[in-house]
């Protein structure tokens, strides 16, 4: 009897943690890529600094690769994004756009009118955007699709990036400034080893957040825990206020 009732108890232990752990994402973050994983970045900076503009930069070899210009009517820019095929810029001052640019060549594909933001995501078809504690959703032709508001951030979000179903946004705090936003359930949790200093920058790739110091530097962050993992310093100068990685669309 006593054994019956010790094997009932443990098969009851072990179905329970199955399926708390069944809608747990899984990170690999101890794989081996097929491929050598190549930092390249887009980096954008601020124009009222030195040297503003985009910048297409290589972290390995600290070796900027293309340079574009900003758009001329573009008056406070903080917002960059890629979607593989085009460049999405934005800015927080007043009557700003979001403007759909050719990575090649700079030249400016699409505006959308009225939109003031500190940060732009892709997914899917769509753009997301923040302004002030708010995020809205728009087709890439500029149509409406949604709007929400975060519930942990007084002040503007500062940037925002995208991983899966999980939207990550950056709030001016010293403590756990960088917020997960589920966009299934909209439940936020705090990434609560990650510190920033002085960015206004987020961003994600290879299930990594990436952050830029007040002095330029790249910083790589775990997507679990936010601890920080590596840091680079870049030759890019001015106030970079926004960084997006670079890749090519399938």
């Amino acid at each position: 009897m006593k054994i019956l009732k010790h094997f009932f108890i443990t098969f009851i232990l072990g179905f329970c943690l199955v399926s708390c752990n069944r809608n747990k994402p899984v990170y690999d973050i101890t794989r081996t890529p097929t491929e050598p994983v190549t930092y390249k970045w887009w980096i954008l900076t601020h124009k009222n600094y030195q040297k503003p503009g985009i910048y297409l930069y290589d972290e390995e070899a600290n070796d900027i690769v293309l340079e574009l210009s900003l758009p001329e009517d573009l008056q406070s820019p903080h917002a960059l994004a890629f979607d593989g095929e085009y460049l999405w810029v934005g800015g927080n001052g007043e009557n700003e756009s979001m403007y759909q640019i050719h990575p090649d060549t700079g030249d400016i594909v699409n505006i959308i009118p009225n939109i003031i933001t500190e940060g732009i995501a892709v997914k899917d078809n769509n753009l997301y955007y923040c302004n002030l504690n708010t995020i809205n959703v728009i087709t890439k032709n500029g149509s409406f699709v949604d709007t929400f508001e975060t519930e942990n951030t007084t002040l503007n979000i500062s940037d925002i990036t995208i991983f899966e179903n999980n939207l990550y946004y950056l709030r001016y705090s010293e403590t756990e400034p960088v917020i997960k936003l589920n966009l299934n359930t909209f439940s936020e949790t705090p990434i609560t080893g990650l510190t920033t200093s002085g960015t206004y920058c987020l961003s994600y790739f290879d299930y990594e957040l990436i952050t830029v110091s007040a002095l330029n530097e790249i910083n790589h962050n775990s997507i679990q825990s936010g601890d920080l993992l590596s840091s680079s310093p870049t030759i890019i100068e001015g106030w970079i206020t926004a960084i997006t990685p670079h890749f090519t669309a399938e």
